[in-house]
């Protein structure tokens, strides 16, 4: 019997401690009290950069679709607009204490700016951003600990959050599949930065990120003036994804330039990244990647890699030695995936095939 009310006092302690603060009204109702998942979703909020960045990727993807004329804009930007007033209330409401309404108004916001971004980018872009947080997570572990804070724990969220948008986008409901890869963007953006200093990235680490974003693009560029893709029948469909995807890698380099320039290191290792994988997607052509185009990709990742190698010499800087050894990690990761039927290995092998074109010059 004195075990048992023990238990039930341990419990009672612990159901109070776990209670927000009171107010002059009483302790708040149980239901206000946040879980842990929504807790650590809740969290981004007190980093502004990662709860904005869903609203600008809506309003990049928004802007594309605007310059190549495509239909949508106009919503686009409405609902942009509104997801950007509920996140702005959503930190009202935290800085307040009401953590509940906070998490409430953060989801419809994000809800708003998965709107805007299917509105814009179709289903389309739904599955790139999923698949932009799959490949994420898969070379976190490449990750030092002054570019990604906690890797492991970061990985982990991010395949549970992709696995769950892709059951929701295969159930008709692309919204809803967005919003969740859009959460997973926030969980990225908040989580670049050294161990024990979120969102503090060296400024090295930053201009090396957005130098490589750069080659990512040029390189994209090139491959497609140069019809380095297999050609399909649909090539107006093809031409329109390839002018798409450049000009989203392109938008997502200037921000992250822009970035740079004026000190915000985190945001622009972010939009540098956005902008890496948007080049990817210009050069696969629509329909998924082909095993001609994977043998193509593998083919052009080694020979860059050899030909940095010979770039780079017997006496490499540290930072060159750095990025072979990382490029070559990359490769081997990539052919690993490849042979294991995993066509996701294309991504790895498109980052070294990336970091040996800049180490080349």
């Amino acid at each position: 019997m004195k075990q048992q009310q023990m238990t039930y006092r341990i419990l009672a302690l612990v159901a109070v401690l776990a209670l927000p603060a009171c107010d002059e009204g009483g302790v708040q109702p149980l239901d206000d009290v946040l879980s842990f998942s929504e807790e650590a979703e809740l969290s981004v909020l007190t980093d502004p950069g990662s709860a904005d960045v869903t609203v600008e990727l809506a309003d990049a993807t928004t802007a594309v679709a605007a310059s190549l004329g495509h239909a949508g804009a106009a919503q686009g930007r409405s609902l942009s607009s509104d997801a950007r007033n509920h996140f702005q209330s959503a930190r009202e409401a935290l800085h307040a204490g009401d953590r509940r309404r906070a998490l409430d108004l953060a989801r419809e916001a994000r809800r708003l700016a998965a709107r805007a971004l299917v509105a814009t980018g179709g289903e389309e872009a739904v599955v790139a951003l999923i698949e932009r947080i799959e490949e994420f997570a898969l070379t976190l572990d490449s990750a030092d600990d002054d570019v990604v804070d906690d890797p492991a724990r970061l990985k982990a969220r991010l395949e549970e959050l992709a696995t769950a948008a892709r059951e929701l986008l295969a159930q008709g409901r692309p919204v809803a599949a967005a919003e969740r890869a859009l959460l997973g963007e926030q969980l990225i953006r908040y989580h670049v930065g050294r161990r024990d200093h979120r969102g503090d990235v060296h400024p090295d680490r930053a201009r090396l990120a957005v130098a490589l974003a750069g080659t990512a693009v040029q390189m994209a560029t090139r491959l497609v003036e140069a019809q380095g893709t297999p050609q399909r029948d649909a090539i107006t469909d093809a031409a329109d994804h390839q002018n798409r995807w450049l000009a989203q890698a392109r938008r997502m380099l200037a921000m992250a330039e822009e970035a740079l320039a004026s000190g915000h290191f985190a945001r622009a290792v972010h939009f540098a990244h956005h902008a890496h994988w948007s080049a990817l997607k210009a050069v696969i052509l629509p329909g998924g990647i082909t095993e001609e185009e994977l043998r193509a990709m593998a083919e052009l990742a080694n020979n860059l890699y050899e030909e940095a190698v010979v770039a780079v010499g017997d006496d490499p800087t540290q930072l060159q030695a750095r990025l072979l050894a990382l490029a070559e990690r990359l490769i081997e990761r990539g052919e690993e995936q490849l042979e294991a039927g995993n066509k996701r290995g294309v991504a790895p092998l498109w980052r070294a095939a990336v970091i040996s074109r800049w180490l080349i010059g």
